[in-house]
């Protein structure tokens, strides 16, 4: 147990584990789901999964919707990297971004599960067309996410195979 922790990051534990977390006590106290009495390896991994998936979420969800609002704007990626370099605690401050963001995304996670029997009943599909749509999404979420870090790496890769100016 303490070595699957010590592996864990702190961007893990904040931007994952600790959502993931949150919004199973939310389901909790708001009488929506109780999680049935499992290990607590079992349950720090469907905490880290579901914060996963609401990192994701406002990854490549509510990331693009607040940048076509101009609510957030970013610098060139080959800017970022530079500066990454010369000032380390620019990582610090984007974990604390990210971990905002992940936060936004848990609130609007949550409204969606609080009213999620509405939801159900004004859509009046069968739970198999939730399973299916439920599953379709995460593949296409996990899909985008993917597709995004991939971009990452390529630009990452690419700024670091320029040739330096001596």
């Amino acid at each position: 147990m303490n070595e699957i922790l010590a592996k864990l990051s702190s961007y893990d534990i904040f931007v994952n584990l600790v959502p993931g977390a949150l919004f199973f006590f939310f389901l909790s106290v708001s009488g929506i789901y109780t999680l049935g009495p499992n290990t607590v390896i079992g349950e720090l991994v469907v905490y880290y999964f579901i914060g996963l998936v609401i990192s994701r979420i406002g990854s490549v969800v509510i990331e693009p919707i607040l940048k076509g609002c101009r609510i957030i704007k970013y610098g060139a990626y080959s800017d970022f990297v530079r500066a990454s370099d010369k000032d380390p605690k620019i990582q610090i401050l984007l974990e604390a971004s990210n971990l905002f963001r992940t936060l936004l995304a848990l609130v609007l996670v949550c409204a969606i599960a609080y009213n999620w029997n509405a939801i159900r009943a004004a859509a009046g599909l069968s739970d198999w067309a939730w399973v299916m749509i439920c599953c379709a999404l995460l593949v296409l979420l996990f899909l985008i996410s993917f597709r995004k870090q991939n971009g990452f790496i390529s630009k990452r890769v690419s700024h670091h195979s320029e040739p330096k100016d001596t």
